[in-house]
C-alpha cells in the first residue's frame, strides 16, 4: 500500500448523493495529486445510531492510501469528517467543511419519514440546494442532483437523514487540532450560517467563510473554483470561492 503525500484529498459526499458528485472535482485536483473518493452511503438496514462514526471508521480501515488526507466533506460527509478528524487525527492533516454542522436538525426526523413512505419532493428538493440560476442553467451538478435524488434508496436516505437529525459531536469539535476551513452557503437553512460560525468558533484553527448568495450545493456549480481552494490552501478561500 503506498505511502499519501501532502497532495493527497479525501472526498466525502452528502446523502444521497455518491462519490460521482466530485467527478469534475476530483479531474481538476488528480493532476496535483491523488484523490479518493469513497461509497459512504448506509447500506438498507443500517443503524442510524452513531452511524457517523461508523462510516468514519470503515473509511480509515478501506481506504486505499495511508494518511495523512485532506479531508473534504460536505452535508451528510462533513459529518463523517469530523468523526474522521476527532477519532483519526493521525489521518487528517487538513479539513475542510462544505456546509456541515456539529449539532443535531431534529427536523430531519419527519423528512425521514417522509423519504421512507416514498413522498419526494424532486423539486423541491433542487430548490433548497441550488439558486433559481442555476437550476435554470441546468448544469452537470444539477442534472446528477435530480438524477440522484429521484433515483436514491429511500431506506438507505432515510437512515442518513436520522444520523443527521441526531449528530451532536459538539463537545468534541474543540478537539480538533489540524487546520480547518468551514464553508458556509448564505441561503443554507440546515447547514445555516449561524449553526456553522458556531462550530467554526469550537475548533481551535480555524477559518469561515460564508459564501454570499450560494446555497446547500452551489459550491459544486463550479469545480475549477472549488478545487483551486482545495489544492491551495496558502491563500484564503474568501478570495476564490
Amino acid at each position: 500500500m503506498p505511502s499519501a503525500s501532502p497532495s493527497t484529498w479525501l472526498l466525502l459526499p452528502g446523502t444521497p448523493l455518491s462519490p460521482a458528485v466530485w467527478d469534475a472535482v476530483r479531474a481538476e485536483l488528480s493532476e496535483r495529486g491523488q484523490v479518493i473518493s469513497p461509497e459512504i452511503t448506509p447500506p438498507p438496514g443500517y443503524a442510524d445510531a452513531d452511524l457517523q462514526a461508523r462510516l468514519a471508521a470503515e473509511v480509515a480501515d478501506s481506504a486505499e492510501l495511508q494518511g495523512p488526507w485532506h479531508v473534504v466533506g460536505h452535508s451528510f460527509g462533513g459529518q463523517v469528517a469530523l468523526e474522521l478528524a476527532i477519532t483519526r487525527p493521525d489521518l487528517v492533516s487538513r479539513l475542510t467543511l462544505l456546509c456541515t454542522r456539529d449539532t443535531p436538525f431534529p427536523a430531519f426526523d419527519a423528512v425521514a419519514a417522509a423519504v421512507e413512505a416514498g413522498s419526494v419532493d424532486v423539486d423541491g428538493t433542487l430548490r433548497r440546494w441550488f439558486s433559481t440560476g442555476e437550476l435554470q442553467a441546468d448544469g452537470p451538478v444539477v442534472r446528477y442532483a435530480r438524477e440522484a435524488v429521484a433515483t436514491a434508496d429511500r431506506a438507505s436516505w432515510a437512515s442518513a437523514l436520522r444520523a443527521i437529525a441526531g449528530f451532536d459531536c459538539s463537545q468534541r469539535t474543540p478537539s480538533i487540532a489540524c487546520p480547518v476551513t468551514v464553508v458556509a452557503a448564505e441561503h443554507d437553512t440546515v447547514s445555516d450560517v449561524g449553526s456553522m460560525e458556531a462550530m467554526h468558533r469550537r475548533i481551535p484553527d480555524s477559518e469561515f467563510v460564508v459564501r454570499a448568495g450560494a446555497w446547500h450545493m452551489s459550491v459544486f456549480d463550479d469545480p475549477a473554483a472549488l478545487a483551486q481552494v482545495l489544492g491551495d490552501p496558502a491563500v484564503p478561500p474568501k478570495r476564490r470561492l
